[in-house]
């Protein structure tokens, strides 16, 4: 009798001791994003290029990096929803700190930081959403450079 009590308060505390472990924590996923305008459908001639960083962990998104040398004035930078060669719709608006000439600028983590709610996680995880940067001539965009998935 005493076998099973001592069996039977065992497996209790095995299972107690499991069942309050916590949740692993996802860790910070990191991609970098080359920005070029060959990456465009079709592609955009142009001098410019710049580097992203783009982070994820749980349902927090973070941008950060620069670009330079565009065409013409800088108009606009946008994470956008589309596959490598598709064109879609815009997802969050990016802030960036212009240069003097306004043909380059850089993006801090900080102001560039957002919540994706969860039909938007799936995107990122599938490598469904690309960085925008757009110019004066070239409305659809003069950089582009997809978002590796990150899980």
């Amino acid at each position: 009798m005493k076998a099973i009590r001592f069996l039977s308060i065992s497996l209790l505390i095995i299972v107690v001791y499991f069942g309050m472990q916590p949740e692993p924590a996802k860790a910070q996923q990191t991609k970098r994003v080359i920005l070029a305008g060959y990456k465009h459908s079709p592609s955009v001639a142009t001098s410019g290029s710049g580097l992203i960083t783009v982070s994820a962990k749980g349902d927090t998104l973070w941008v950060n990096g620069e670009f330079s040398d565009l065409t013409s004035t800088y108009t606009g930078a946008y994470i956008m929803i589309g596959k490598e060669g598709e064109y879609g719709n815009m997802l969050f608006r990016l802030t960036v700190d212009l240069n003097d000439e306004r043909t380059g600028g850089v993006l801090k983590k900080k102001a560039n930081t957002y919540t994706l709610s969860e039909a938007q996680k799936p995107l990122l995880k599938n490598g469904e959403l690309f960085i925008n940067i757009i110019s004066a001539d070239h409305r659809k965009g003069e950089l582009r450079g997809q978002i590796p998935a990150i899980k």
